[in-house]
């Protein structure tokens, strides 16, 4: 895990859409963010778009995605995780301090990587009421 700040904040009223989702991703594969193409930058409302722009770019590199909604507490959350991935890195995504959907760097139970130049962290949900945590696996592991 390398740690990058995002390239750019999130102000949709001013044209810019933040990109802490590539730079978190960028950080789990040792990667620099621009190295990582900004699956939202024209339209972050539409995450099936991103997410499978995202499977697609993974499987160019040989890897794929596992993701998990969760709709308990994030205490109880990132408890679970380490209990059964206690050492592995992964993607953790919900609402930060600012009021946005925001992704971060865990590890375990804990939150090792805030990408946010504010280190807004996550507080909450996501819009859709869940937590989101994503793992990167090998490609070969998932059916095309």
């Amino acid at each position: 895990m390398t740690p990058h700040k995002q390239l750019n904040r999130h102000r949709p009223e001013a044209g810019e859409i933040g990109d802490c989702w590539r730079t978190s991703i960028a950080c789990l594969l040792d990667m620099h963010p621009r190295e990582v193409p900004h699956f939202v930058e024209h339209d972050f409302e539409d995450s099936a778009t991103a997410t499978r722009n995202l499977r697609e770019w993974l499987a160019g590199i040989g890897l794929g995605m596992v993701e998990f909604p969760f709709s308990a507490p994030l205490e109880e959350v990132m408890p679970s995780i380490h209990a059964i991935n206690p050492d592995t890195y992964y993607l953790l995504s919900g609402n930060s301090r600012n009021g946005c959907g925001h992704s971060v760097v865990a590890c375990g139970d804990k939150i090792v990587w805030d990408p946010s130049i504010d280190d807004s962290g996550i507080v909450g949900p996501m819009d859709d009421g869940y937590y989101w945590v994503m793992f990167f696996v090998p490609g070969k592991m998932v059916k095309r």
